[in-house]
């Protein structure tokens, strides 16, 4: 029997939130929020599949089992800290960890697999999360340096016993014996995990089975054999928790209308040490300044911190300060923000960061989602004025730029 219910997260600012929600409203959506999370929400009806409303089109939702929301909540990374995913895609969780870092912030992300990090890439792009650095590396080989990270996220590659309601099979693929090469790897990333985190940081263990071995069990291997300690969680509010280890949380599922997650959090004894990164790597490429690139795309992004522009092999990448500054011996990707031919830029305008923050008088506001519509399905609208580009609002809330060909302007995703 299904017992969870369809949830999904708003991706936007505290000052977005009633802009986003009326752009729901507005194509019948209904929903209720949810306690665990300020931007969490539990859908009550859905005229239409949630994927392909407005919101999700523009990357202001994103689905996600509320259980799936609670590792970044309880790793809680400061604004403008970092943060280390080591099992990121599709980046779900990553993406929360995005907005809790804040502009200020960075998340390196990692994901071995070529499929799955093209995928987390795809869906950063997709959602803003311009704060976000990405690489491919088994978790066990990183080359960062030990005692580097202050916060990290471990959602461990797991059996996925508590995700029986999406995945019926997983707890007869993974019974019994099965798991051992799951629990010797979630060991090793452990391990690892344990020797980047800095003295005094946070490492989060979490993974979505209830498999006592792949949960409890790593927790006793952590804290007996890797010098952590358990730092107790305290239950989320909106959930029901399973006896597990005192200060773990064991997500029951059925009695949450959710899937099953289990939480453990993990500290390293010592003094937090401020700054202490490897030496930075000499870029491959071009180092673009965000005024040079502004004067050649006439595209804006003065608003974002201190940040500039990586033009190498044909891409163009946005780098904030943070990410700069990952080791030399990290092989990463910064945010790809269009393509470089010759001399010239060629920015993709479709991204919602080029978006001016407010709309001006220069700007298209629509109050109406069938006019929205009626932009994505190709038609025009009238407008009379200078330019090439225009942007354009549902109210107070950035969705893109229109392209203006002689008294008409028109939506192109190109």
């Amino acid at each position: 029997m299904k017992n969870t219910t369809r949830s999904f997260r708003l991706v936007c600012a505290q000052d977005q939130i009633n802009d986003v929600e009326a752009l729901l409203h507005a194509e019948g959506f209904r929903f209720e929020p949810q306690p665990c999370f300020a931007l969490a929400r539990t859908l009550t009806a859905e005229p239409m599949p949630l994927g392909r409303s407005i919101a999700a089109r523009f990357g202001y939702i994103y689905i996600q089992d509320k259980s799936s929301m609670l590792p970044p909540l309880a790793l809680a990374p400061e604004s403008g800290e970092r943060v280390l995913d080591f099992c990121a895609s599709p980046g779900s969780k990553t993406g929360i960890l995005s907005s809790l870092v804040g502009p200020e912030g960075l998340v390196l992300a990692n994901e071995p697999s070529p499929d799955r990090l093209a995928t987390l890439r795809v869906n950063m792009r997709h959602l803003g999360c311009y704060n976000v650095a990405t690489c491919k590396y088994e978790g066990q080989a990183l080359p960062l340096q030990d005692d580097s990270w202050p916060r990290i996220l471990l959602d461990a590659p797991c059996s996925g016993w508590g995700t029986v309601d999406k995945n019926p099979k997983a707890a007869q693929m993974w019974a019994g014996e099965k798991t051992a090469p799951l629990e010797a790897l979630q060991r090793e990333l452990l391990t690892k995990a344990a020797g980047l985190l800095a003295p005094g940081g946070r490492l989060l263990y979490s993974t979505c089975t209830t498999n006592e071995r792949e949960n409890e069990d790593q927790v006793r291997f952590a804290t007996q054999h890797l010098d952590l300690v358990s730092e107790p969680l305290t239950e989320f509010p909106g959930f029901r928790f399973a006896p597990s280890l005192p200060g773990c949380l064991l997500v029951d599922g059925e009695g949450s209308l959710a899937q099953g997650f289990f939480l453990a959090a993990l500290k390293k004894p010592g003094q937090k040490e401020r700054n202490v990164r490897a030496p930075k790597a000499e870029l491959p490429g071009e180092l673009v300044s965000r005024q040079e690139f502004s004067a050649r795309t006439g595209l804006d992004t003065d608003w974002l911190p201190e940040h500039c522009f990586l033009r190498v092999g044909g891409r163009i990448y946005l780098l904030m300060k943070q990410a700069a500054e990952l080791p030399a011996e990290l092989r990463w990707q910064g945010f790809a923000v269009g393509k470089s031919a010759g001399d010239a830029i060629l920015a993709d305008a479709t991204l919602r960061m080029f978006v001016p923050p407010r709309p001006d008088e220069k700007s298209m506001v629509l109050e109406q989602v069938s006019t929205i519509r009626e932009l994505l399905s190709g038609q025009s609208l009238p407008w009379s004025g200078p330019g090439k580009r225009l942007a354009f609002y549902f109210k107070g809330l950035p969705l893109g730029f229109l392209t203006i060909k002689g008294n008409r302007c028109l939506w192109s995703d190109r």
